[in-house]
Protein backbone atom coordinates (compact mmCIF):
# COMPACT_ATOMS: atom_id res chain seq x y z
CA UNK A 1 0.00 0.00 0.00
CA UNK A 2 2.86 2.36 0.78
CA UNK A 3 4.47 1.65 -2.61
CA UNK A 4 1.15 2.16 -4.42
CA UNK A 5 0.53 5.41 -2.57
CA UNK A 6 4.03 6.66 -3.41
CA UNK A 7 3.40 5.95 -7.12
CA UNK A 8 0.11 7.85 -7.04
CA UNK A 9 1.83 10.78 -5.30
CA UNK A 10 4.42 10.93 -8.10
CA UNK A 11 1.89 10.61 -10.95
CA UNK A 12 -0.61 13.12 -9.57
CA UNK A 13 1.75 15.48 -7.72
CA UNK A 14 0.13 18.42 -9.56
CA UNK A 15 -3.43 17.67 -8.34
CA UNK A 16 -4.58 19.09 -4.94
CA UNK A 17 -7.12 16.28 -4.54
CA UNK A 18 -4.32 13.72 -4.69
CA UNK A 19 -2.51 15.56 -1.87
CA UNK A 20 -5.65 15.50 0.30
CA UNK A 21 -6.33 11.80 -0.34
CA UNK A 22 -2.72 10.88 0.40
CA UNK A 23 -2.76 12.83 3.67
CA UNK A 24 -6.02 11.14 4.72
CA UNK A 25 -4.58 7.70 3.98
CA UNK A 26 -1.53 8.42 6.14
CA UNK A 27 -3.72 9.60 9.03
CA UNK A 28 -6.02 6.56 8.80
CA UNK A 29 -3.03 4.21 8.62
CA UNK A 30 -1.69 5.79 11.81
CA UNK A 31 -5.05 5.35 13.53
CA UNK A 32 -5.22 1.70 12.46
CA UNK A 33 -1.76 1.08 13.88
CA UNK A 34 -2.81 2.66 17.19
CA UNK A 35 -5.98 0.53 17.32
CA UNK A 36 -4.01 -2.67 16.67
CA UNK A 37 -1.52 -1.75 19.40
CA UNK A 38 -4.32 -1.12 21.92
CA UNK A 39 -6.03 -4.40 21.04
CA UNK A 40 -2.77 -6.29 21.50
CA UNK A 41 -2.22 -4.65 24.92
CA UNK A 42 -5.77 -5.38 26.09
CA UNK A 43 -5.63 -9.00 24.83
CA UNK A 44 -2.49 -9.64 26.85
CA UNK A 45 -3.78 -7.48 29.75
CA UNK A 46 -0.61 -5.41 29.40
CA UNK A 47 -2.36 -2.04 29.29
CA UNK A 48 -5.30 0.12 28.19
CA UNK A 49 -5.96 2.96 25.74
CA UNK A 50 -5.08 5.45 28.47
CA UNK A 51 -1.75 3.79 29.30
CA UNK A 52 -0.95 3.58 25.58
CA UNK A 53 -1.68 7.30 25.13
CA UNK A 54 0.50 8.12 28.14
CA UNK A 55 3.31 6.02 26.70
CA UNK A 56 3.10 7.85 23.36
CA UNK A 57 3.14 11.22 25.13
CA UNK A 58 6.14 10.24 27.28
CA UNK A 59 8.03 9.03 24.20
CA UNK A 60 7.25 12.31 22.36
CA UNK A 61 8.48 14.41 25.34
CA UNK A 62 11.63 12.30 25.75
CA UNK A 63 12.50 12.70 22.07
CA UNK A 64 12.01 16.48 22.28
CA UNK A 65 14.22 16.68 25.38
CA UNK A 66 16.96 14.64 23.69
CA UNK A 67 16.88 16.88 20.62
CA UNK A 68 17.15 19.98 22.83
CA UNK A 69 20.13 18.51 24.72
CA UNK A 70 21.94 17.52 21.53
CA UNK A 71 21.40 20.95 19.99
CA UNK A 72 22.63 22.73 23.12
CA UNK A 73 25.81 20.62 23.12
CA UNK A 74 26.44 20.72 19.38
CA UNK A 75 25.83 24.44 18.88
CA UNK A 76 28.98 26.37 19.81
CA UNK A 77 28.41 29.61 21.63
CA UNK A 78 30.91 32.46 21.40
CA UNK A 79 32.56 33.48 24.61
CA UNK A 80 30.81 36.68 25.63
CA UNK A 81 31.96 39.17 28.19
CA UNK A 82 29.04 38.70 30.55
CA UNK A 83 29.66 34.93 30.54
CA UNK A 84 33.38 35.13 31.28
CA UNK A 85 33.98 37.82 33.89
CA UNK A 86 36.85 35.84 35.42
CA UNK A 87 38.42 34.20 32.38
CA UNK A 88 38.95 37.04 29.95
CA UNK A 89 41.52 35.06 27.95
CA UNK A 90 38.70 33.17 26.22
CA UNK A 91 36.83 36.24 25.01
CA UNK A 92 37.23 36.40 21.24
CA UNK A 93 34.91 39.30 20.44
CA UNK A 94 32.97 41.98 22.25
CA UNK A 95 30.05 44.27 21.61
CA UNK A 96 30.11 47.77 23.12
CA UNK A 97 27.53 46.77 25.74
CA UNK A 98 29.49 43.67 26.72
CA UNK A 99 32.67 45.75 26.94
CA UNK A 100 31.00 48.18 29.38
CA UNK A 101 29.70 45.37 31.59
CA UNK A 102 33.07 43.65 31.58
CA UNK A 103 34.94 46.86 32.42
CA UNK A 104 32.67 47.41 35.43
CA UNK A 105 33.94 44.15 36.90
CA UNK A 106 37.56 45.28 36.55
CA UNK A 107 37.31 48.86 37.79
CA UNK A 108 40.52 50.03 39.46
CA UNK A 109 42.27 46.96 38.08
CA UNK A 110 43.94 45.66 34.92
CA UNK A 111 41.82 44.19 32.14
CA UNK A 112 43.73 41.78 29.89
CA UNK A 113 42.00 40.36 26.81
CA UNK A 114 44.41 37.83 25.30
CA UNK A 115 41.90 36.22 22.98
CA UNK A 116 40.45 39.40 21.49
CA UNK A 117 41.76 39.47 17.91
CA UNK A 118 39.41 42.03 16.38
CA UNK A 119 38.16 45.33 17.73
CA UNK A 120 35.83 47.88 16.17
CA UNK A 121 35.77 51.58 16.96
CA UNK A 122 32.51 51.48 18.95
CA UNK A 123 33.77 48.74 21.28
CA UNK A 124 37.13 50.51 21.59
CA UNK A 125 35.30 53.66 22.73
CA UNK A 126 33.42 51.64 25.34
CA UNK A 127 36.69 50.22 26.69
CA UNK A 128 38.39 53.63 26.59
CA UNK A 129 35.60 55.20 28.65
CA UNK A 130 36.00 52.59 31.38
CA UNK A 131 37.65 53.17 34.74
CA UNK A 132 40.08 50.28 34.56
CA UNK A 133 43.67 51.20 35.41
CA UNK A 134 45.26 49.16 32.65
CA UNK A 135 44.00 47.85 29.33
CA UNK A 136 46.02 45.07 27.69
CA UNK A 137 45.09 43.87 24.22
CA UNK A 138 47.92 41.54 23.11
CA UNK A 139 45.71 39.64 20.68
CA UNK A 140 45.32 42.58 18.29
CA UNK A 141 47.77 42.34 15.38
CA UNK A 142 46.32 45.16 13.27
CA UNK A 143 44.54 48.40 14.07
CA UNK A 144 42.66 50.85 11.88
CA UNK A 145 42.86 54.61 12.40
CA UNK A 146 39.32 55.03 13.77
CA UNK A 147 39.80 52.31 16.39
CA UNK A 148 43.24 53.69 17.29
CA UNK A 149 41.70 57.14 17.79
CA UNK A 150 39.09 55.66 20.13
CA UNK A 151 41.71 53.78 22.18
CA UNK A 152 43.86 56.92 22.45
CA UNK A 153 41.16 58.41 24.67
CA UNK A 154 41.81 55.79 27.34
CA UNK A 155 42.96 57.59 30.48
CA UNK A 156 44.26 54.67 32.54
CA UNK A 157 47.85 53.98 33.53
CA UNK A 158 48.66 51.45 30.82
CA UNK A 159 47.53 50.81 27.26
CA UNK A 160 49.33 47.73 25.98
CA UNK A 161 49.11 46.92 22.27
CA UNK A 162 52.18 44.73 22.09
CA UNK A 163 50.53 42.32 19.65
CA UNK A 164 50.62 44.91 16.86
CA UNK A 165 53.30 44.06 14.31
CA UNK A 166 52.88 47.14 12.15
CA UNK A 167 51.09 50.49 12.15
CA UNK A 168 50.03 52.71 9.29
CA UNK A 169 50.74 56.42 9.60
CA UNK A 170 47.15 57.44 10.44
CA UNK A 171 46.84 54.87 13.23
CA UNK A 172 50.25 55.86 14.60
CA UNK A 173 49.25 59.54 14.62
CA UNK A 174 46.06 58.66 16.49
CA UNK A 175 47.92 56.66 19.15
CA UNK A 176 50.42 59.48 19.57
CA UNK A 177 47.59 61.42 21.22
CA UNK A 178 47.31 58.86 24.04
CA UNK A 179 47.20 60.79 27.32
CA UNK A 180 47.60 57.91 29.74
CA UNK A 181 50.83 57.09 31.53
CA UNK A 182 52.27 54.27 29.46
CA UNK A 183 51.80 53.14 25.85
CA UNK A 184 53.31 49.74 25.02
CA UNK A 185 54.04 49.03 21.33
CA UNK A 186 56.75 46.45 21.88
CA UNK A 187 55.47 44.07 19.21
CA UNK A 188 56.13 46.34 16.22
CA UNK A 189 58.41 44.70 13.68
CA UNK A 190 58.08 47.13 10.78
CA UNK A 191 57.38 50.84 10.41
CA UNK A 192 57.61 53.23 7.51
CA UNK A 193 59.17 56.66 7.99
CA UNK A 194 55.88 58.50 8.45
CA UNK A 195 54.56 56.02 11.02
CA UNK A 196 57.92 56.03 12.83
CA UNK A 197 57.78 59.83 13.11
CA UNK A 198 54.23 59.65 14.50
CA UNK A 199 55.14 56.98 17.04
CA UNK A 200 58.22 58.93 18.13
CA UNK A 201 56.04 62.01 18.70
CA UNK A 202 53.93 60.21 21.28
CA UNK A 203 54.78 61.65 24.67
CA UNK A 204 53.66 58.58 26.60
CA UNK A 205 55.11 55.87 24.37
CA UNK A 206 57.69 53.91 26.38
CA UNK A 207 60.29 54.10 23.58
CA UNK A 208 60.92 50.33 23.34
CA UNK A 209 60.94 48.39 20.07
CA UNK A 210 61.97 44.90 21.17
CA UNK A 211 60.79 43.04 18.05
CA UNK A 212 62.68 45.10 15.49
CA UNK A 213 65.72 43.05 14.51
CA UNK A 214 66.65 44.78 11.27
CA UNK A 215 66.40 48.20 9.66
CA UNK A 216 66.76 47.12 6.06
CA UNK A 217 63.88 48.70 4.14
CA UNK A 218 64.65 51.19 1.33
CA UNK A 219 63.65 54.08 3.62
CA UNK A 220 65.62 52.80 6.61
CA UNK A 221 67.67 55.99 6.93
CA UNK A 222 64.49 58.07 7.05
CA UNK A 223 63.02 55.66 9.64
CA UNK A 224 66.12 55.97 11.81
CA UNK A 225 66.04 59.77 11.59
CA UNK A 226 62.34 59.76 12.50
CA UNK A 227 62.87 57.51 15.53
CA UNK A 228 65.81 59.65 16.62
CA UNK A 229 63.46 62.64 17.02
CA UNK A 230 61.88 61.01 20.06
CA UNK A 231 62.19 63.07 23.24
CA UNK A 232 63.28 60.43 25.67
CA UNK A 233 65.00 57.07 25.68
CA UNK A 234 64.85 54.96 22.51
CA UNK A 235 65.55 51.24 22.96
CA UNK A 236 66.12 48.64 20.23
CA UNK A 237 67.68 45.82 22.29
CA UNK A 238 67.44 43.11 19.62
CA UNK A 239 68.69 44.99 16.59
CA UNK A 240 70.95 42.76 14.48
CA UNK A 241 71.14 44.12 10.91
CA UNK A 242 71.60 47.72 9.86
CA UNK A 243 73.40 49.68 7.16
CA UNK A 244 76.14 52.22 7.97
CA UNK A 245 74.09 55.26 6.97
CA UNK A 246 71.08 54.03 8.94
CA UNK A 247 73.26 53.36 11.97
CA UNK A 248 74.78 56.82 11.75
CA UNK A 249 71.30 58.39 11.69
CA UNK A 250 70.19 56.30 14.66
CA UNK A 251 73.12 56.93 16.96
CA UNK A 252 72.95 60.64 16.30
CA UNK A 253 70.41 60.50 19.12
CA UNK A 254 72.19 60.79 22.44
CA UNK A 255 69.86 58.58 24.48
CA UNK A 256 69.50 55.52 22.27
CA UNK A 257 70.20 52.00 23.45
CA UNK A 258 71.15 49.34 20.92
CA UNK A 259 73.36 46.22 21.13
CA UNK A 260 77.10 46.75 21.03
CA UNK A 261 78.04 47.99 17.58
CA UNK A 262 80.66 45.25 17.24
CA UNK A 263 77.85 42.67 17.40
CA UNK A 264 75.78 44.26 14.61
CA UNK A 265 75.83 42.98 11.03
CA UNK A 266 76.48 45.94 8.76
CA UNK A 267 74.63 45.44 5.48
CA UNK A 268 74.62 47.28 2.17
CA UNK A 269 72.49 50.38 1.91
CA UNK A 270 68.94 49.15 1.18
CA UNK A 271 68.27 52.04 -1.19
CA UNK A 272 71.17 50.97 -3.41
CA UNK A 273 73.43 53.90 -2.59
CA UNK A 274 77.12 53.43 -2.01
CA UNK A 275 78.08 51.80 1.27
CA UNK A 276 80.31 53.98 3.37
CA UNK A 277 82.97 52.82 5.76
CA UNK A 278 81.69 53.16 9.28
CA UNK A 279 83.81 54.28 12.19
CA UNK A 280 82.35 54.08 15.68
CA UNK A 281 82.17 57.61 17.08
CA UNK A 282 84.30 57.79 20.23
CA UNK A 283 81.57 59.52 22.17
CA UNK A 284 79.02 56.83 21.31
CA UNK A 285 81.49 54.05 22.10
CA UNK A 286 82.01 55.55 25.56
CA UNK A 287 78.26 55.88 25.99
CA UNK A 288 77.74 52.21 25.19
CA UNK A 289 80.39 51.21 27.70
CA UNK A 290 78.67 53.25 30.41
CA UNK A 291 75.33 51.68 29.55
CA UNK A 292 76.84 48.19 29.70
CA UNK A 293 78.39 48.95 33.04
CA UNK A 294 75.11 50.29 34.41
CA UNK A 295 73.28 47.17 33.27
CA UNK A 296 75.90 44.98 34.89
CA UNK A 297 75.56 46.85 38.17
Amino acid sequence: MNLLQACIDVLFFHHPAAWWISRQLRDEREHCADDLAVKALEADRAGTRLSYARALLAAGLTAAALVAIVLSIATPRPAMADELPKDTNKIERLTPEQARKLAEKFEQGYLRLNGLTTLDAATARALAESKVEGLQLPGLTTLDAETAKALANFKGDLLSLNGLTTLDADSAKALAEFKGDFLDLNGLTTLDAEAAAAVAAGENWDGELRKITALDSPDSVAIAKALATRKGLLILPNLKKISPKTLSALIAKEDVEIPLIETLELIQEPDGSATEDFVIPTEFEQRQRRQAQQRAE
